[in-house]
């Protein structure tokens, strides 16, 4: 809490969002979907790894730091857990419970909505080409979040410009020829089809 005026006076105290309590509901529900992400992850390592250099010491095998950090996280997550499911057995207001549950996800719905955004723009990249798919995607980003003049298009356009620029030139990332090319005359795949 913070003081914003004279002691005594009636606006003396400031709520702040850093003195805010977590209910330990909402604690417990985002330990049992981290819990949940994590059992699923530890399943997926063995695939998503390569194996272990032969040449190597154990230590440095691919799939080790994963693991060892997922299991950690595995295993505070579970302790937490164990309290929300106890807490949730034992309490006689579960719909009271379930609302104190979900404020563990108050603040996250435009976050969820601009990560679906960019999933789409991922699948986006595999059919228009990184440089289109980019362009298109923070215009539309810069769009949804108000940034709708346009200053705020030609910035953007900028900006996709020049990350096209830094994966082309500076990483030399370069991608195969995007689908949508196979549907424009041959000359445009040829001349501009590396590029975009």
């Amino acid at each position: 809490m913070t003081r914003s005026g004279p002691p005594g006076t009636e606006n003396e105290i400031i709520e702040s969002d850093l003195d805010e309590v977590v209910p330990p509901a909402a604690q417990g529900l985002a330990a049992v979907i981290f819990c949940a992400v994590a059992i699923v992850l530890i399943g997926l390592a063995p695939f998503a790894t390569r194996p272990q250099p032969m040449d190597k010491g154990w230590y440095l095998a691919p799939i080790n730091w994963p693991l060892i950090s997922l299991a950690l996280a595995l295993v505070s997550g579970a302790i937490l857990s164990w309290r929300f499911w106890a807490s949730y057995r034992s309490t006689e207001d579960h719909d009271a419970f379930q609302r104190e549950s979900l404020w563990a996800f108050g603040g996250m719905g435009a976050a969820i909505e601009y990560s679906v955004y960019f999933c789409i723009y991922l699948v986006g990249v595999s059919y228009l080409g990184f440089a289109i798919a980019t362009v298109l995607f923070l215009q539309f980003v810069a769009w949804r979040s108000g940034l709708r003049g346009r200053k705020w298009m030609l910035a953007t356009l900028v900006v996709a410009i020049g990350i096209v620029l830094i994966f082309r030139l500076g990483i030399d990332l370069w991608f195969p020829l995007a689908p949508v090319f196979k549907f424009l005359p041959a000359w445009v795949g040829n001349t501009l089809g590396g590029v975009l």
